[in-house]
């Protein structure tokens, strides 16, 4: 999927998050950045196709490969290896707490239980949204991966479906958004008077996740191939047209008017 879609899945599961919360604005505020952070980091590995990655981390690192030939390769630092990964959604935000109770290693274990501790919820939130990624690619197709690297060291990839085209997904994306403003909505209702949040805005992100689920299953066209496909443009052209038969002409040309104004494949 795309990474604007894939953002903002991340910012979803941080709204729930956020309602687990008894800390301040801040906080909550920290909880639903650090989600949209999250659900777009494991598309980092996509910096291989930098026009400037030759040059500098390639020259850097002494690559062997050009930055092209790792994106589409199966290394373990290609696209869809290992930043693609449960292991690196659990191991990253550990780490890093890890890195941040170095400050005083006589007090190392105690600080570090003490910090995850309390950032659970952030650790949590960045486990998720994170991991809400990886789900949203396995229903793409094989490509030259077949799949991600779901559970790194393993050499298995999963997924590879071929369900979706990698983008012009709107119906997913505006159930991604309702989402978030129903969440929000609810975070600002709950300010004012006490609701039971938590239920409610789990309710709501399983039930966006239900119907996004449902959408990527109806499609009725396969979309997968292996290699590089001479129809990729027939595919992305057939996407378009689902679109349209979803949506109705009227929310699918403003939708493509979004899509034709920013510079990302949405």
């Amino acid at each position: 999927m795309d990474i604007l879609s894939h953002s903002l899945s991340g910012l979803a599961v941080a709204t729930v998050a956020a309602s687990f919360s008894r800390r301040g604005l801040k906080h909550k505020t920290g909880i639903l950045l650090l989600g949209t952070f999250a659900g777009a980091l494991p598309d980092f590995d996509a910096i291989s196709l930098w026009s400037k990655f030759d040059s500098t981390i390639g020259a850097l690192l002494n690559l062997k490969h050009s930055g092209n030939v790792i994106y589409f390769e199966k290394f373990w630092y290609s696209h869809h290896g290992a930043l693609h990964s449960l292991t690196f959604a659990a191991l990253l935000p550990l780490v890093y707490l890890l890195l941040t109770s170095l400050r005083e290693p006589k007090k190392l274990g105690a600080l570090y239980l003490h910090k995850l501790r309390r950032n659970k919820i952030m650790v949590l939130t960045f486990f998720l949204g994170f991991s809400v990624h990886l789900l949203e690619d396995m229903p793409t197709p094989a490509c030259v991966w077949g799949g991600i690297n779901f559970l790194w060291p393993s050499s298995t990839y999963y997924g590879g479906f071929g369900k979706i085209w990698w983008w012009n997904n709107y119906d997913i994306f505006l159930l991604i958004l309702t989402v978030i403003i129903l969440n929000l909505l609810m975070h600002g209702i709950n300010a004012i008077k006490r609701i039971p949040l938590k239920k409610i805005t789990l309710g709501v992100f399983i039930t966006g996740f239900i119907l996004c689920l449902i959408q990527m299953n109806t499609r009725g066209f396969d979309f997968n191939y292996t290699g590089h496909s001479p129809l990729y443009q027939q595919f992305e052209a057939q996407s378009k047209i689902i679109q349209q038969d979803i949506l109705g002409d009227y929310l699918y040309q403003m939708m493509l008017k979004f899509d034709n104004s920013i510079s990302l494949n949405f």
